[in-house]
């Protein structure tokens, strides 16, 4: 059952990696380094490819929570960062899920903020939250940007630029 994994179960992950698929089963991460990008499947009728990022994850965060109660992911978690995840089980928990939910809720809110504002305050915002989950901002893929600050690839491009040279 997927609430019996161990806490001593770790996964490693390397930017890009998908750590979870929505629609599998497995057991409920927490994360113990780096970012955690977290998008909703492609609804049918879309095109395959097209990304519905809903959410980040960092230091102390659950993640695949929702395959507890319901037996299946309900979103794809990729890597942003190289990533280390350690398996999670109420039982074993030191933290109460209770306050691991209310650390969720918290991003979710940073989430939006990071959605928010002109492009610079955004990339700013991102990148100051990846150096406080101890990632380098300038190794993050363009299209992690762009996806979680809800910028065109090419805004995002030119506004790395523009801050490069403004300094």
């Amino acid at each position: 059952m997927a609430c019996d994994t161990p806490l001593t179960e770790r996964r490693l992950g390397k930017r890009g990696q998908t750590l979870i698929a929505a629609g599998e089963s497995g057991p409920a991460w927490r994360v113990v380094e780096g970012i955690v990008r977290l998008d909703l499947p492609v609804p049918f009728g879309e095109e395959p490819g097209e990304e519905h990022f809903v959410g980040i994850a960092w230091g102390g965060d659950l993640i695949g929570a929702e395959a507890l109660m319901f037996g299946r992911y309900g979103y794809t978690a990729t890597a942003v960062t190289p990533v280390i995840l350690e398996g999670w089980s109420s039982a074993a928990a030191k933290e109460p899920a209770a306050l691991l939910y209310a650390r969720f809720e918290h991003r979710m809110g940073e989430v939006l903020r990071l959605r928010a504002g002109k492009a610079p305050e955004r990339i700013a915002r991102l990148f100051e939250l990846a150096q406080s989950a101890g990632a380098e901002p300038l190794r993050l893929r363009l299209r992690d940007i762009a996806a979680i600050t809800g910028l065109r690839i090419e805004t995002v491009s030119r506004t790395l630029k523009a801050m490069e040279v403004g300094g």
